[in-house]
């Protein structure tokens, strides 16, 4: 197997990272395997992510990655699904001895256009969403405390989750890269005609390169106030984030099973 998965957060251009790798890589990447029979098997389901968030990678969770493993095909196999990373796919890559053969790609968007996404999606209103997409405060493991944030209101857990993925991303690359080859980009870079050719190098490649056009874009036109307001949260909320995860990884800090 040579594959490569992300390491990112929802709504920051995964099913167009997938189209990306998709014509020209000349495979059929996947995005998220969505069938009724793939939840379980090579989907994560609730009970896995909270599983993992709360209890860290347990039997249960490592049950899952073998068969998520053994479901995956031969040859080149590219999976851009945002969940995997939140239910200990890096952990199970070394566990299952496929870091040689697997690349990683981190991910990121702008946190102000990732976090209206999620506003306008009204996607942390309904707990059951958190759980099996996203993340929610109430987990037992977490690098960045949610605490700061819920004084904002609604927005206040969307721009949690954004800190809390950025950290988790910090923490991977901290702790991991130099077991696993990472390559870190910006959607915004990468969606350009040189950017994306710059990325396509960085994968090996040196053909002609296809930047397909957004994918799962809002219809919604963007909410100015909104945007303005996130903004100023951004601004009151300063992180150092490889500080901190530094300081969480000191402290003793893992995803391992408790």
């Amino acid at each position: 197997m040579n594959a490569y998965f992300t390491i990112t957060a929802g709504r920051t251009g995964s099913a167009w990272l997938a189209s990306f790798l998709s014509r020209n890589l000349k495979i059929n990447a996947v995005h998220e395997p969505l069938d009724i029979d793939d939840f379980g098997v090579r989907m994560p389901d609730i009970r896995t992510m909270r599983n993992f968030n709360n209890f860290g990678n347990n039997e249960f969770v490592q049950e899952f990655w073998k068969r998520k493993f053994a479901s995956i095909p031969g040859g080149v196999y590219a999976e851009t699904n945002h969940t995997l990373c939140k239910c200990g796919l890096v952990e199970n890559l070394i566990l299952n001895e496929l870091e040689d053969s697997t690349t990683l790609i981190v991910l990121r968007r702008d946190l102000v256009r990732q976090c209206l996404s999620y506003l306008a999606r009204r996607e942390f209103e309904n707990i059951t969403l958190a759980w099996q997409w996203y993340l929610h405060p109430s987990y037992g493991k977490k690098i960045v405390s949610p605490e700061p944030f819920m004084k904002f209101g609604s927005v206040g857990t969307p721009v949690w989750y954004c800190y809390e993925m950025a950290a988790r991303q910090e923490y991977y690359l901290q702790k991991f890269s130099n077991k696993i080859p990472m390559i870190e980009v910006s959607l915004e870079d990468v969606s350009t005609e040189s950017g994306a050719r710059d990325f396509l190098r960085f994968l090996g490649e040196t053909g002609d390169c296809e930047v397909p056009a957004p994918k799962n874009k809002s219809k919604a036109r963007p909410n100015e106030k909104m945007a303005e307001a996130i903004t100023n949260i951004l601004k009151k909320v300063n992180v150092n984030m490889p500080e901190l995860v530094e300081e969480k990884i000191k402290d003793g800090f893992s995803f391992d099973a408790t």
